[in-house]
């Protein structure tokens, strides 16, 4: 079973935050196949190194949009992003260390949380994100 695997249903309806969306599920189950396998941790590392970078680009990415558009929940949404990139600094430091039950920890709980995030945090930014840029739209035409 897959811990990360993409579907219509994580969609947000903004095409650019799903194509990130996509390619964190891509390479989560990158490394989970890749533990599953028994991939040594040095072929591990890198995966991971990715992972968290990719994951950190697309929270900027998400930040400076709701910043953009004075999102009032901005505060409540940034914490939760700040709250997991403690989690999985935490733990890509044990996985660094040696410790190799972190990799799967680190899989199990993005993939947990990441369900749950996009379905109600981004869901909701994105649609006020959508009706800001509708409402902006039709002005400037």
């Amino acid at each position: 079973m897959s811990l990360f695997k993409w579907s219509s249903a994580h969609s947000v309806y903004l095409p650019e935050i799903d194509a990130e969306h996509r390619a964190i599920y891509r390479i989560g189950d990158e490394l989970h196949k890749a533990l599953l396998a028994g991939a040594a941790p040095a072929r591990l590392q890198p995966i991971v190194a990715n992972l968290l970078e990719t994951a950190e680009q697309h929270f900027r990415h998400e930040e400076r949009l709701m910043r953009a558009i004075h999102y009032t929940s901005f505060a409540w949404h940034k914490g939760q992003h700040d709250s997991t990139r403690k989690r999985w600094r935490a733990l890509a430091k044990r996985i660094a260390g040696g410790d190799t039950d972190a990799t799967g920890e680190l899989l199990q709980f993005l993939s947990e949380w990441l369900r749950g995030h996009i379905g109600v945090a981004d869901r909701m930014m994105s649609a006020r994100l959508r009706n800001y840029l509708r409402f902006n739209t039709s002005l400037a035409s």
